[in-house]
């Protein structure tokens, strides 16, 4: 069984776009603003850059290997059943916690409509328990339509993704030709926190969040019409395309505030409705359609996405129980052959999420370092798929690989470090939690017949987990110590990843024992494909 190539290089570019413009373009520019005042515009070029590159070690990964489980099935090749544990469960959180991020989207918006929704605490919107309780509703919502009527979303995806396209475009166009206050880029310097600021916008900001999207054309890479050309033009394509609509919209947010809502300076913007950054702009400008358009669209662009991610949050974890790297429970399905305890235990856990984090930025801080981690992977497959798996066919051939996906494995890095401690410490433990739950499903489920673990191989994770924890409590980010300079950063970054990438590559599998799980997998996918 093949994977049919019917997906045309327009098509993959549509479908990648869609992906990334998602409730990031709702927040980003608001919360980029005051991380880094008008420097933000700088902000999203730059982060636009810097996911591209990671973008391409998938590229040739994804086509050369079109399996199902992505990160969590080229770790398991590269380096055993440990690490693809561990990158199964960290794929599996993130997907996860965007259900979550989603909600609290809607819950923000609503905040300018239904009263005592949210309130804010430390210049965070925080959720009342009336917004709690919202949220649980809308949660079990999307849980419901995963279980019994995922299709009927389907069908509906394609006119979601055409209106999620038209209304940003509509957005920066009206804000840059209705009233404008171009002093607003340099009353208070045009980046009033250093390059620190611009860092902190692409870690925390909603940048980097919102640009991870593009993964949708890696997942898709398999069924694509001429890979070789159609899988850089969709990611170039998409991410060059919202990089300008990003960067747009950042310049059109700035320029349409009024002077008077920044003059305690950047960090404290404030006016009228600002929960819901683009409606209360919109009342200041008298737009009361768009403020319409706008509460509806914060409704159907987050939701729209969230429904998508209960399901593939849910696959992760069938799938991870199916491998005993998750309780066996977790696997059981109805007679549709939904996964519905998995949906039930990702209900559970994305309410538990709400509580450590204080709104969408928190949230999405937590989610953008979760990814990073996931996406470290790609970089250090690369290079050890050329040397073990030369003969396999790659339709897509990245050229300078070896130098492209240290380059990617360093901005992994950057971009963890920048996300700073506060988030760091959580996603750490998170991880941890994680070798725990696995090890006792682990035990529990083989007894004496156990599965070899490859905890040799397993070892740079440790090492990655360990020198990424130190240098983010040591650095300036987020609550960190400081002793290490954001000068610094740069040079101790790129030391710990240099040291990390080379322990990655000697401590890879057995060319043979690599064959073997690759054989294994290929046979799964061809028996089992999941949807």
């Amino acid at each position: 069984m093949q994977l049919k190539r019917n997906i045309s290089k327009t098509s993959l570019l549509f479908l990648s776009i869609g992906s990334i413009v998602g409730s990031g373009w709702l927040f980003g520019s608001f919360y980029t603003a005051q991380l880094a005042g008008p420097a933000a515009i700088i902000a999203w070029v730059l982060g636009g850059l810097f996911v591209a590159i990671i973008a391409l070690t998938f590229a040739e990964l994804s086509t050369m290997l079109p399996l199902s489980g992505g990160s969590i099935a080229y770790s398991l090749m590269s380096h055993g059943k440990m690490a693809g544990a561990i990158f199964g469960w960290i794929t599996w959180l993130w997907t996860m916690v965007v259900v979550p991020i989603e909600v609290q989207a809607v819950m923000q918006y609503a905040s300018n409509y239904i009263p005592n929704v949210t309130e804010r605490v430390n210049n965070a919107e925080e959720l009342t328990t009336k917004g709690l309780l919202l949220a649980t509703v809308l949660m079990a919502l999307l849980s419901i339509i995963n279980v019994i009527g995922v299709k009927i979303m389907a069908e509906t995806n394609k006119m979601v993704v055409i209106w999620k396209l038209i209304i940003p475009v509509a957005v920066a166009y009206l804000l840059l030709t209705t009233k404008i206050h171009p002093e607003n880029l340099t009353s208070q310097g045009f980046a009033p926190f250093g390059f620190n600021g611009i860092l902190s916008g692409i870690a925390i900001g909603g940048v980097s969040f919102s640009f991870f999207g593009f993964q949708t054309a890696i997942f898709l890479a398999g069924e694509a019409k001429n890979p070789q050309k159609s899988i850089p033009f969709a990611l170039f394509g998409s991410i060059l395309a919202c990089m300008i609509l990003y960067a747009v919209l950042q310049l059109g947010f700035i320029l349409s505030l009024d002077p008077k809502s920044i003059e305690n300076g950047w960090q404290q913007i404030n006016f009228t409705g600002d929960a819901g950054p683009f409606a209360g702009i919109f009342v200041g400008l008298g737009l009361a359609f768009m403020v319409k358009v706008l509460y509806f669209d914060a409704v159907l662009s987050p939701l729209g996405t969230a429904v998508g991610f209960v399901a593939s949050s849910s696959r992760i974890l069938y799938s991870m129980s199916l491998q005993n790297d998750a309780p066996k429970a977790l696997a059981k399905v109805n007679r549709y052959s939904i996964p519905w305890l998995a949906i039930l235990a990702n209900f559970v856990l994305g309410m538990l999420f709400f509580l450590p984090f204080s709104g969408w930025q928190s949230m999405v801080a937590f989610l953008s370092a979760a990814i990073v981690v996931s996406l470290a992977c790609g970089p250090i497959c690369l290079p050890i798929f050329r040397k073990k798996f030369p003969n396999i066919p790659r339709p897509f051939n990245l050229p300078y690989a070896n130098f492209i996906s240290f380059v990617a494995f360093y901005i992994c890095n950057l971009l963890l470090q920048w996300t700073g401690w506060s988030t760091v410490w959580k996603l750490q433990f998170a991880v941890a939690l994680g070798v725990l739950i696995f090890l006792g499903s682990y035990f529990f489920s083989n007894g004496l017949k156990k599965e070899k673990l490859h905890i040799k191989s397993f070892s740079w994770i440790v090492l990655y987990l360990a020198l990424s924890t130190l240098t983010s409590y040591l650095g300036t980010f987020g609550g960190g110590v400081g002793i290490i300079s954001m000068q610094m950063d740069f040079i101790v970054i790129l030391i710990t990843s240099a040291i990390i990438f080379m322990t990655a590559q000697k401590t890879a599998l057995s060319d043979e024992e690599s064959n073997i799980l690759y054989d294994k997998l290929i046979s799964e996918h061809l028996k089992n494909k999941i949807s």
